[in-house]
């Protein structure tokens, strides 16, 4: 798994930042430039993410991150030679052994992720797929106001697992899980989405905590400067 490293929201400002240099370097209509490259950078902060960004954020790589998780699940059916609408009529607990840290295993899950909260009712089953479509568009709202690209990618993670698990719930009544690691140790079977999910909430935490820090920073600078 690998987690993207962020610039953070400041790499859309720093053009912006040579041109207030620029500005006050000039003489004559450097006060105008000034206030202009100010009103920018306002406007920079307050929309974080503009449509192109959120479009291919929110939409195009989700979009495609899901169809990668709904192949892999669509594999796993034909492997074992199955349909893959089997989850919506049994549970065939089938696996195959591929090397001493990974197998391949068949399994139809009715909780949520790593296969918690099991049982079967049509209660649990539409409760669970309309709270994720739910939690979709929260996320997505928030992702609209994310700032740094760590931010923004993680919760682009979070969405396309949460899409792709609510497809297999919406349709077939439970989720399709097929990664088995249990020869090292990890008794849970999981499936693609749920890998996106998991990186994309380290991915979160990890933002947050460079977050805090450059805001507990910035407001130890500001503090230095008033000291003085």
């Amino acid at each position: 798994m690998v987690i993207l490293q962020s610039d953070s929201a400041s790499n859309d400002i720093r053009p912006l930042l040579a041109l207030q240099l620029l500005s006050r370097s000039t003489s004559g209509k450097g006060a105008i430039m000034a206030n202009m490259v100010e009103n920018m950078q306002v406007d920079a902060q307050e929309n974080p993410l503009g449509r192109g960004g959120f479009a291919l954020l929110g939409v195009v790589i989700p979009a495609i991150l899901v169809a990668l998780d709904q192949l892999s699940k669509w594999a796993t059916t034909r492997f074992f030679d199955l349909p893959m609408s089997v989850c919506s009529t049994s549970d065939p607990r089938l696996s195959h052994d591929f090397s001493p840290v990974l197998d391949l295993s068949l399994l139809c899950n009715r909780g949520i992720s790593w296969g918690m909260l099991q049982g079967d009712s049509s209660l649990k089953r539409w409760g669970l797929t309309i709270f994720a479509f739910l939690m979709t568009i929260v996320l997505l709202y928030v992702l609209r106001k994310t700032k740094d690209r760590l931010g923004q990618f993680s919760l682009c993670l979070v969405i396309a697992g949460a899409v792709g698990n609510a497809i297999d719930r919406l349709l077939f009544g439970a989720v399709t899980d097929m990664i088995d690691v249990s020869d090292i140790g990890f008794n849970y079977v999981f499936n693609v989405a749920d890998s996106y999910i998991t990186v994309g909430v380290i991915g979160l935490f990890i933002s947050s905590f460079i977050n805090d820090r450059r805001e507990k920073a910035a407001l130890d600078d500001k503090t230095d400067q008033a000291a003085e």
